[in-house]
C-alpha cells in the first residue's frame, strides 16, 4: 500500500485548485481558455482512473474481428488500437461490412462499444441520455 496520491487525484486536486482559485483571476477574455484547460485536466483524471481497462477490451474485440493476436501491454495499447481501427475503417469504406450477418453485428456492437467507452472519458454526462 502507498500513501502517494494516484494520478486520477492529482488531476482532480489540480483541476479543483485550478478552477475555484486561479480561473477566477483570469481576465474575462481568457476564460474559456482557461475552462478548456480545466475540462482537459476533468478527461485526463478519468482516463487515469479508468487504467488501461477500456483500451484492452476495443483491442481484444478488434483482434477477436480480424482474428488477429495482438501482443498489446500497457504501454503498447495506443499502437495496436490504432493500426487495428485504421484497417476497420479501410474495410467499412470498402463495403466489406455491409452484408448482414455476424461480421456487420460484431462491427456495429464494436462502434457501439467504442463511442461509449470515448463518452464515459469525454462527456460522461452524454451517457444519461443514451
Amino acid at each position: 500500500m502507498t500513501d502517494k496520491p494516484d494520478a486520477a487525484a492529482l488531476l482532480e486536486e489540480a483541476r479543483r485548485t485550478f478552477v475555484r482559485i486561479l480561473l477566477p483571476l483570469l481576465p474575462t477574455e481568457r476564460r474559456y481558455d482557461g475552462l478548456m484547460v480545466a475540462n482537459a485536466m476533468d478527461i485526463a483524471a478519468r482516463e487515469a482512473g479508468q487504467g488501461d481497462a477500456a483500451l484492452r477490451e476495443r483491442v481484444a474485440l478488434l483482434a477477436a474481428l480480424f482474428s488477429a493476436s495482438t501482443a498489446a501491454t500497457g504501454e503498447n495499447l495506443h499502437a495496436p488500437l490504432s493500426q487495428l481501427e485504421a484497417r476497420l475503417g479501410r474495410e467499412i469504406r470498402a463495403g466489406l461490412c455491409d452484408a448482414p450477418g455476424a461480421r456487420r453485428d460484431a462491427v456495429r456492437d464494436y462502434l457501439r462499444r467504442s463511442a461509449i467507452a470515448r463518452l464515459r472519458l469525454s462527456n460522461p454526462k452524454a451517457l444519461a441520455n443514451l
